[in-house]
């Protein structure tokens, strides 16, 4: 899945639950975006510092790899931002420690909910769920990206999601402001 897909389910899906802690949905995007950061922050680096000196093909190689989207997903931080094994013990530790902010257990949460919808979105590219305890991982049979595994319906499921999403939080919003309209107008004067 795309990282501001990950940024906007977990944005709506946390508004949903909790409307009243407006904060905590924007926390919850933060954390679902974490893992997608060393290689967007690779990627960038890659398109700075080499923006000029190569045509566009060799550009187009080198920031595929440099995402990897066709080598094995690799590097230490990659595979530890993507494994369920270190947030879920972040967030065994906030539970143990009793701790009242609302904002960490929401980017905890989104940090876990990225590396949930990733499990069934990636094929070739999967990441070890368990890492470090476990270098099994599961090729999903869909990828979000790869045309050999049904990307272009994945792609609009997904931005249909979110088209969905925009359409139900804009009528929301309308709702509610010709509510208060029409309360003011009622009022008693």
């Amino acid at each position: 899945m795309h990282t501001y897909s990950h940024a906007v389910f977990t944005w709506a899906l946390a508004r949903y639950y909790d409307p009243e802690e407006s904060h905590a949905a924007i926390w919850g995007a933060a954390g679902s975006t974490l893992p997608d950061m060393p290689t967007l922050v690779r990627a960038a680096h890659l398109v700075w510092r080499r923006r000029s000196e190569i045509s566009k093909e060799e550009f187009k190689e080198e920031f595929y790899e440099a995402l990897e989207y066709y080598e094995e997903p690799s590097g230490k931080l990659d595979l530890t931002v993507h494994s369920l094994v270190p947030v879920a013990a972040m967030l065994v530790l906030y539970r143990a420690l009793e701790l009242k902010d609302r904002s960490l257990l929401y980017f905890l949460l989104g940090w876990a909910g990225h590396n949930l919808m990733d499990f069934p979105t990636h094929a070739e590219d999967a990441r070890p769920p368990f890492w470090p305890l476990f270098k099994w991982r599961w090729k999903s049979p869909i990828s979000y990206w790869d045309r050999k595994f049904y990307a272009l319906p994945c792609l609009l499921v997904e931005h249909g999601t979110i088209l969905a999403l925009a359409l139900a939080f804009l009528h929301q919003s309308y709702r509610g402001t010709v509510g208060k309209r029409k309360a003011l107008l009622e009022a008693p004067r």
